[in-house]
C-alpha cells in the first residue's frame, strides 16, 4: 500500500475500535510548515493500549517495534537492556510498507493534544482527521529533540512551522512547555517568534 492507502486503511481501523486518536509526525508537518517535506511514515497519537495497536499493526501486515522510555531518552542503558521502562511508541515495519508510529498516553503531551485534536479535523480527501493543533505539534517535536539532539528534523520542521508565521495560541504553547519543563532549541532561537521571545523572557 502507499501513503495514502495506509493512511486511510488506518484511520479505519483506528474508528473501528473507537480509539481517539491525532495526526501527528511527517504528514501533518507539511501542513504547518511554510515549505513541505516528503516522507514515508505516518504517526498517529492514540489514546488507548498495546494490544489494540498491535491488533491494527498485524492487519497490516506489519510487524510491531517497541520504544520505550529509556529508548527515546537515550539511557539509562541498564534501562535499555532490561526494557525496564513503559513502552511509549509502537512502530509498525517491514520492508515494502508504509511505516507507522503509534504514540501512547505515556508520553506526557499526549492526552491533552488528541482531546485538543477532536477539534481540529483536518480534510485529507477522504474525510476530515483529527489533527494535533499547530501548538501541539511544536510541543511534540520541542519534547522529541529534547530527549535526543540528533532529531534534525524535528529542528526543521520548528524552523519551518515558525517562518510560515502561522497564528499561535501563545498562551496554552507557553503554558503546556513550562508545566512539561520544555523549552525552545538554542539552534532555531533565531526563528522564534518575537511575541513568544518577549513572553518568555518575562
Amino acid at each position: 500500500m502507499d501513503l495514502i492507502e495506509t493512511f486511510k486503511s488506518v484511520v479505519e481501523e483506528l474508528e473501528k475500535l473507537q480509539i481517539h486518536f491525532a495526526l501527528a509526525g511527517g504528514v501533518l508537518s507539511s501542513i504547518y510548515r511554510k515549505g513541505a517535506r516528503a516522507t514515508q511514515d505516518i504517526d498517529f497519537a492514540v489514546l488507548t493500549s498495546k494490544p489494540e495497536i498491535e491488533k491494527i499493526i498485524r492487519k497490516l501486515n506489519l510487524k510491531p517495534h517497541y520504544l520505550r522510555m529509556a529508548d527515546l531518552k537515550g539511557g539509562p542503558q541498564f534501562a535499555i537492556k532490561n526494557k525496564s521502562t513503559p513502552i511509549c511508541i509502537i512502530a509498525g515495519r517491514n520492508n515494502e510498507q508504509v511505516g507507522l508510529d503509534f504514540i501512547l498516553p505515556e508520553l506526557p503531551w499526549v492526552e491533552e493534544a488528541v482531546k485538543r485534536a477532536q477539534s481540529n479535523k483536518i480534510d485529507f480527501g477522504f474525510g476530515k482527521i483529527p489533527s494535533l493543533t499547530i501548538e501541539d505539534f511544536i510541543i511534540s517535536k520541542i519534547y522529541s529533540f529534547q530527549n535526543n539532539s540528533t532529531r534534525f528534523l524535528d529542528l526543521d520542521d520548528l524552523k519551518e512551522v515558525f517562518l510560515s508565521d502561522a497564528e499561535l495560541q501563545v498562551d496554552y504553547l507557553l503554558g503546556s512547555m513550562n508545566q512539561q519543563s520544555l523549552k525552545f532549541p538554542d539552534q532555531i532561537g533565531e526563528f522564534v517568534p518575537k511575541d513568544l521571545k518577549s513572553l518568555i523572557r518575562k
